[in-house]
């Protein structure tokens, strides 16, 4: 049985050209440049600067809960439980991949020689962390798509990198290998996203979800511009770790 409560949404979504926008945003900041050239440095800031984020985000969807009822209103159909009970399961299982996914951030830092993730948190990546707790399931999982394309598409750029994997000492970088495995068997994480941010709205309103996945991809970006202007223009801060 198909789990999903729509089966056009990456059609209407326009799924193809959101993730054309996580590519090109990413690959325009000048960390991310800098990492692929693989940069000690930029590798460092990375992973630095985006650690509160990646070690909070499996919290954070730890703590949503998803309501019965609204999707039992608006659907009402036959089999409501089961495709409840299977995206519910779903989001369990994300919540535990997100796990790992902290760890093999970690575990990739100390491969790079980065022993200590410790610092400070800038601005935008508070603010990233912050809108991943939000109590609007609609923005929740739009926040949790727009995550999921960044993720997919700063893997596959930095892994196309011999000098960026050079620099670990497994000629490695896991959490990306992970985040560039193809989803088989069934609806993938981001699909699963996109269709409850679909499902929890209560005026159905595509624009607004697909606006709330760019205004995602858009804060990443900024916090990379923020982390590599923060760490890098004063690389003793990285000296210190």
């Amino acid at each position: 049985m198909d789990i999903l409560f729509h089966n056009d949404t990456s059609e209407r979504l326009g799924v193809a050209e959101l993730r054309l926008a996580a590519a090109e945003g990413i690959r325009a900041c000048p960390l991310i440049q800098r990492a692929w050239l693989g940069e000690p440095n930029a590798i460092a800031a990375l992973h630095i600067g985006f650690w509160p984020f990646v070690r909070e985000f499996e919290q954070a969807i730890d703590k949503a809960t998803l309501p019965r009822r609204p999707l039992r209103e608006r659907f009402g159909s036959a089999d409501f439980r089961q495709k409840f009970v299977s995206l519910a399961e779903e989001v369990r299982e994300m919540k535990r991949e997100e796990g790992s996914h902290a760890a093999h951030w970690k575990k990739d830092a100390q491969c790079f020689g980065i022993a200590d993730l410790s610092g400070p948190i800038v601005a935008s990546v508070q603010k990233l962390i912050d809108l991943s707790y939000t109590k609007d399931l609609p923005l929740f999982f739009s926040v949790l798509a727009g995550t999921e394309f960044v993720a997919e598409e700063l893997a596959s750029f930095l892994l196309t990198s011999p000098e960026f994997l050079r620099q670990s000492s497994r000629g490695r970088w896991v959490w990306g290998e992970v985040h560039t495995i193809p989803h088989d068997g069934g609806p993938s994480h981001l699909e699963i996203d996109l269709d409850l941010a679909r499902a929890y709205q209560e005026t159905p309103d595509l624009e607004q979800i697909r606006e709330m996945v760019l205004e995602t991809v858009v804060l990443f970006a900024e916090c990379a511009n923020d982390i590599g202007h923060f760490y890098l223009s004063d690389e003793t801060l990285l000296a210190a770790e």
